[in-house]
């Protein structure tokens, strides 16, 4: 790599800071006269094989960061003679300039700093990316009164492990032992910045780095020069444990605006930067992009830490700024196509690394409270790669919501002014402990159960202690519920009834009674509807799911029981629930389908004709993508059917060779007439015979036999832009058996709306 080698098609105009990995230098693009800031890599460093990547990396992160509170990256240009940051210039100091010239920042001021580089973070965060190195010189405040996040060297993706370097002033106790970067540590260095712009010093200040490492893991935060009003927003973001930040910019920005209006007013913000104006107006006029877009002809100095063009100086210019330039253009021109010939060039559209497979943790929130006799030791999971940041995030937030809920309750009860007093009492320290265990992942769904227990002779009923389940779509971070797992017809009273029967044979005693003065009490049933308060007709249970069927946590007391009834869990394996699940969800769980035993009780609906009531064991197949229904016998395996442009379900019983096949597609638009003609044509074109054809005006119906012999018969309502089709297939020889299933699945089916797209 030469010393003298330049991003061909821009002239340097001034250098802006130089430092360990490279310089930066103030470059004007000779087409359109835009001025930027180029980051070189220092010309001994492209033989290291580690550094060069981490530079790349800066490039992949920047890129896919979108936020006016991040400085833009225009491309990354590399060759084998040297590599490059072309980045936005932008008239600015950095916060550390700032701070060397006030010393100290007016509160209102130095919340508009912090909120602006927050936004910047939160920007970073959403695209899965977190800084790790948040600090003044990383922080560039501009004369149009807004702040920017600078200089992504140290960034990693949320969730990995990254360079361990860092500012140790601003360290987080779990970037100290090199945990993988998260939003939270990123919170953690913003709030310590924020401390010293209103305090005038660090938070913590040690002669040694091993003493500052000590002080940031365990020392207390030194809240007494801190505004009283803005103590609780300091020690949030501060917390040792990263679990009790905002878990991202985004959150702890929310809480600054709510602590900023009540503590400062409505217009705080505005009254903040109005402060700054003077101040940072001085500063920025001395840098080089200043004096190049202004009216000035003489070179200035350029104040010591001073920043231009969203890049930190480490130098001062060297002389060239004398001669002016010209304003930059109105509109950002990213620059393109910039030289030619052996030249690799990252913009804005290439692709980011590829995403580490999704990971799976169990952590462990534990502690002690200073106001309240309770400890607590509480686990939950915590995931980690993956390619969609933002799932990632919603999944985590969801996995750590029990136990955030379970926290809570606790401390509001022991600080219950009807318990508290026992708690003096007796000099009772109550301990919750919470444990929390994988039931089941695939590669798009997590199922997880946790157990919670209370050490407490004050608290001492049996309603503390009980488990939960979250179940959580990896691909979207939607937590499932009944709706998202059963099929609409079994979250009916009839449903719950059904899968009541199908549960109860797997309990220790069966469904009990409720309670009574006289008499019998009546038998409880899963169906959260029957209960005292009422519900939704969906199962009284939560429910996790295993590798051998689904796990359902039933508290009886819950159900109406007497609480001496406790818990249960019981577990029904696939092969009898499968069928009153949604075939996505059954997917979802690496289930491809199940056969329903002929002793379980019918979910069909009531008004089905007499003449095509399904035998007992039938159920209803149900596409919820294209709004069809067929009824299924019992004893057919279930597996997935995909045509072109559509989904559906193939049913089979292999001791009769017999397979029913039900699916819609996008592909209407033909007459009935027409779709029958088609169907016909396909059969004897592949040597089948048609006995039987019928257009019904919305339907048709058409049978025969196929090349090798058996009986097809197929049903279709051709629509407008969809299509919903019932075919069976059989050997001649179980025609007499199968006569009865097939005129029932053929005389229930319902297409849904084919007059639209599905």
């Amino acid at each position: 790599m030469s010393d003298t080698w330049r991003v061909p098609g821009y002239t340097e105009v001034d250098v802006l800071g130089t430092g360990g990995f490279g310089r930066v230098v103030l470059a004007k693009h000779e087409a359109s006269g835009q001025l930027t800031a180029i980051k070189y890599l220092q010309p001994d460093l492209l033989a290291d094989a580690r550094i060069v990547d981490g530079f790349r990396r800066e490039a992949w992160l920047l890129s896919g960061v979108r936020s006016p509170h991040v400085v833009r990256l225009f491309d990354f240009v590399e060759t084998p003679h040297g590599a490059a940051l072309v980045m936005e210039a932008v008239p600015g100091v950095s916060l550390r300039a700032l701070l060397a010239t006030e010393n100290v920042l007016a509160p209102e001021s130095a919340l508009a700093i912090l909120k602006g580089s927050l936004l910047g973070l939160a920007g970073a965060h959403a695209a899965g990316v977190v800084h790790r190195d948040y600090k003044p010189g990383n922080v560039l405040v501009s004369r149009e009164g807004e702040s920017k996040l600078v200089d992504f060297g140290l960034a990693t993706l949320a969730g990995h492990s990254g360079l361990t370097a860092g500012s140790p002033s601003y360290m987080a106790p779990e970037q100290w032992s090199g945990q993988p970067g998260r939003p939270a540590t990123d919170v953690y260095a913003a709030t310590c910045v924020f401390y010293e712009s209103i305090t005038g010093h660090r938070p913590f200040e040690a002669d040694t780095t091993q003493e500052l490492r000590s002080m940031h893991e365990r020392a207390p935060v030194p809240l007494d020069t801190v505004p009283e009003a803005l103590r609780p927003l300091i020690a949030r973001g501060m917390a040792k444990d990263p679990a009790w930040r905002p878990s991202t910019a985004d959150a702890f920005v929310t809480e600054l605006e709510t602590v900023a209006r009540k503590a400062y007013g409505r217009n705080w913000e505005k009254r903040g930067w109005k402060r700054l104006a003077t101040s940072v107006a001085a500063l920025t006029a001395l840098t080089p992009l200043a004096l190049l877009t202004g009216a000035g002809t003489a070179a200035a100095p350029v104040a010591a830490g001073a920043v231009a063009a969203g890049v930190p100086a480490t130098g001062t210019g060297t002389g060239v700024t004398a001669v002016i330039i010209g304003k930059i253009a109105a509109a950002i021109v990213v620059v393109g196509a910039l030289v030619t010939g052996g030249i690799l060039i990252f913009g804005n559209k290439s692709d980011p690394p590829p995403p580490a497979p999704l990971t799976v943790a169990v952590k462990t929130l534990a502690g002690q409270e200073q106001a309240l006799p309770l400890k607590y030791d509480l686990q939950y999971p915590e995931v980690a790669g993956g390619a969609d940041p933002a799932a990632r995030q919603r999944i985590n937030a969801a996995l750590r919501a029990p136990i955030d809920k379970r926290l809570k309750t606790i401390r509001d009860a022991v600080a219950n002014p009807d318990w508290s007093p026992r708690f003096t009492e007796t000099a009772e320290t109550a301990v919750a402990r919470s444990t929390a265990r994988v039931l089941l992942q695939t590669p798009t769904l997590l199922s997880v159960r946790y157990d919670h227990d209370l050490d407490s002779s004050v608290l001492s009923h049996t309603t503390w202690r009980f488990p939960e389940t979250v179940n959580v779509d990896l691909v979207t971070g939607q937590v499932l519920g009944p709706k998202d797992m059963f099929r609409p017809e079994v979250l009916t009273a009839t449903g719950m009834r059904t899968l009541t029967q199908l549960l109860e044979p797997h309990t220790r005693n069966g469904f009990c009674r409720t309670p009574a003065v006289t008499g019998v009490g009546r038998k409880v049933t899963i169906d959260a509807a029957d209960r005292t308060s009422g519900g939704e007709h969906v199962p009284g249970a939560a429910i996790g799911f295993t590798a051998a069927g689904a796990e359902f946590e039933i508290l009886w007391y819950d159900l109406g029981c007497d609480t001496a009834s406790g818990k249960e869990t019981v577990t029904l394996p696939y092969a009898e629930i499968g069928n009153l699940l949604l075939p996505r969800f059954l997917a979802s769980l690496g289930q491809t389908g199940s056969s329903t035993p002929s002793s379980a009780p019918s979910t069909a609906p009531p008004s089905t004709p007499s003449s095509s009531v399904p035998a007992s064991g039938e159920t209803t197949y149900t596409n919820q993508r294209f709004g069809f229904s067929a009824h299924v016998p019992a004893g057919y395996v279930a597996t997935p059917y995909t045509p072109e442009k559509g989904d559906g379900m193939t049913f089979t019983n292999a001791d009769l060779d017999a397979t029913l096949t039900v699916w819609g597609a996008n592909t209407g638009g033909q007459r009935t007439s027409e779709t029958l003609a088609g169907v016909v044509a396909r059969a004897e074109a592949a040597g089948g015979k048609v006995t039987y054809r019928k257009d019904e005006g919305d339907h048709y119906s058409v049978s025969g036999y196929l090349s090798d012999g058996k009986i097809f018969y197929e049903r279709g309502y051709p629509g407008s832009k969809s299509k919903a089709v019932l075919r069976w297939v059989y050997p001649r020889e179980h025609k007499a058996e199968l006569d009865a299933p097939v005129s029932a699945s053929l005389d229930t089916f319902r297409p849904g709306d084919v007059s639209q797209p599905h």
